[in-house]
């Protein structure tokens, strides 16, 4: 067999092992758009935050997207979906953002990106507006919901009422709102000074093939079984 012909093969052996192997490929959930969210995830309230986007295979690339969902009344949820190429690339700029929410009272269903916890802001039933000495209305969470603040990642940021304003502006024109500064989303500077604190992640392949091809492809050495290393707790 010749180099053209062992390169060849080797190519797409590789090709067919990246897809098969791709993790979970075949039993994650597959979103095409936003439009799908509804159907998906049930209750309310309930928001849902865009904290990853990766991908797995070399040549043939499979896209994923990391969900976190936010619930009013439970525990949130982490939870990881397989994508399209053009619903991945869209999303590039919204890391940290909410991508879905329903509200409790009306049910009433928003797709447009907003910054994480909009979804409560405003709402009586979570928080209320006080003053402060600068002369600004800004949001506090009721008590037994402070820790929302945490959950959304905004570390000492408190959005005041011009902020909330603006999301109900958006949220008529459905067009995306990353804050009064570009506080949030991939680029912002909130969501960018959590990174080490936070699960916001952007995940760069500079993998080249031979380090792809090693995962998939080893060569024998020795006829005796690997020993099992102890692990300890």
């Amino acid at each position: 067999m010749n180099k053209i012909s062992l390169y060849t093969l080797l190519v797409l052996l590789f090709l067919g092992l990246s897809k098969s192997f791709s993790p979970t490929a075949q039993k994650t959930t597959f979103v095409q758009n936003e439009q799908v969210f509804p159907g998906l995830f049930t209750g309310a309230p309930l928001s849902l935050v865009l904290v990853d986007a990766f991908t797995a295979g070399f040549l043939i690339k499979t896209y994923y997207l990391k969900l976190k969902i936010v619930h009013g009344f439970k525990q949130p949820e982490f939870i990881i979906v397989r994508t399209n190429k053009s619903f991945y690339k869209a999303n590039q700029a919204n890391i940290g953002m909410s991508l879905f929410r329903r509200y409790e009272r009306n049910n009433q269903e928003s797709t447009t990106p907003l910054p994480p916890g909009s979804l409560y802001v405003g709402d009586p039933a979570f928080g209320g507006w006080k003053y402060h000495n600068s002369g600004q209305r800004k949001w506090h969470f009721h008590r037994v919901y402070r820790h929302f603040s945490r959950q959304f990642f905004w570390g000492d940021y408190q959005p005041n009422y011009e902020f909330y304003e603006k999301i109900k502006i958006h949220m008529k024109n459905e067009t995306p709102f990353y804050g009064l500064n570009g506080e949030f989303g991939t680029e912002g500077s909130i969501t960018k000074s959590l990174y080490e604190k936070s699960p916001y992640r952007v995940k760069k392949n500079t993998e080249g093939f031979l380090d792809h091809l090693k995962m998939y492809i080893s060569l024998p050495v020795s006829n005796n079984p690997p020993k099992k290393e102890e692990v300890k707790g």
